[in-house]
């Protein structure tokens, strides 16, 4: 019988003390994130990944929410003063079992880095080298929203240190600073990007394929979670408080937008899409009537297109890469 009971306090203490480490829900709204106290962080080099005629391909680390995260940093193989800035790619679901650095962004990668472009992108919490996921992990776009505000904030002025495990003949001189900072959301991680932009509120050219472009909770409940995760969601919390269409008026006037989208995508419905172009429309003609500066959304639809653009690689890309250019 004491053994029971001991076994029974022992749970009981696993489940309290898990019950007292979840998170306020609350905090992470995109209302409360808005005032989040971000943080920059040092990005660590662990390893070179491999290198080539095109690029220096490294796993890094860096610290978001207190914790590690883990991504793929890219340099492309021409001189400083000739690199056009870095894109911050936000990659959408990978299944975690078979994943790795730079899973979800590699290829459009190399067509940005032909092009004079860095990248570094994320893997996130629970993949690769970074920590686990804070709880509950319902709320994975939020934190990896805070991850892409505190590692945008990070590259305005980068700090490169080299762990010293790397060996002298796999390290370069980084660049000291980057011309522009830019952003390519896909999928789950488009959604991420206009968390972000509604958060940082400055005029950061953003191209998104194929983004979750409707709110959440419905994104989440569409996404794996049930309708009924989100019809709850919904009775406990003020959902608004979540939805980047509340913040429409927050993102920067002159934001420049480029979103693409296949019209035979099956993940993504485009009529999301639509509506999403449709909203920004009404946006735009309340700041015109108040002299407020519009957001700048180009809109682009390929036909028999998918969720990853194909097959219009040939096209998108030297678009996406012209936009970051004139942007």
């Amino acid at each position: 019988m004491r053994k029971v009971i001991s076994i029974i306090f022992t749970l009981f203490s696993f489940f309290a003390a898990n019950l007292s480490a979840q998170n306020n829900v609350d905090d992470f709204s995109l209302k409360s994130l808005q005032t989040y106290p971000y943080k920059t962080s040092p990005i660590t080099i662990q390893k070179l990944a491999f290198k080539n005629d095109l690029q220096h391909a490294y796993n890094v680390t860096f610290t978001s929410m207190n914790l590690t995260v883990s991504a793929r940093l890219s340099i492309p193989a021409i001189k400083h003063e000739d690199i056009k800035g870095i894109v911050i790619m936000l990659r959408g679901h990978q299944r975690a079992n078979n994943y790795y650095t730079g899973k979800g962004t590699e290829n459009p990668a190399k067509g940005y880095l032909q092009r004079g472009w860095a990248v570094i992108a994320p893997d996130f919490f629970s993949y690769a080298s970074s920590s686990p996921a804070p709880t509950p992990y319902s709320l994975h776009q939020f934190y990896s929203t805070i991850n892409a505000v505190e590692i945008y904030n990070s590259l305005e002025r980068p700090v490169f240190i080299y762990d010293d495990s790397v060996p002298q003949a796999n390290r370069i001189t980084f660049p000291g600073t980057f011309k522009k900072r830019v952003l390519w959301g896909h999928s789950n991680g488009g959604q991420v990007a206009l968390h972000f932009l509604a958060i940082v509120q400055k005029p950061v050219a953003t191209v998104l394929w194929a983004p979750v472009c409707i709110s959440y909770p419905d994104s989440a409940g569409h996404f794996g979670y049930g309708a009924a995760f989100a019809e709850k969601f919904k009775e406990d919390y003020t959902a608004a408080d979540f939805s980047f269409f509340t913040y429409l008026d927050k993102f920067a006037p002159g934001t420049a937008i480029l979103l693409e989208q296949g019209d035979k995508d099956t993940a993504v419905p485009k009529a999301w899409c639509d509506t999403f172009a449709e909203k920004i429309k009404e946006e735009n003609n309340r700041r015109e009537k108040n002299g407020i500066g519009k957001i700048n959304l180009r809109y682009e639809v390929y036909t028999n297109g998918d969720h990853n653009l194909s097959p219009y690689w040939g096209t998108v890309l030297p678009r996406d890469v012209t936009f970051w250019n004139g942007n």
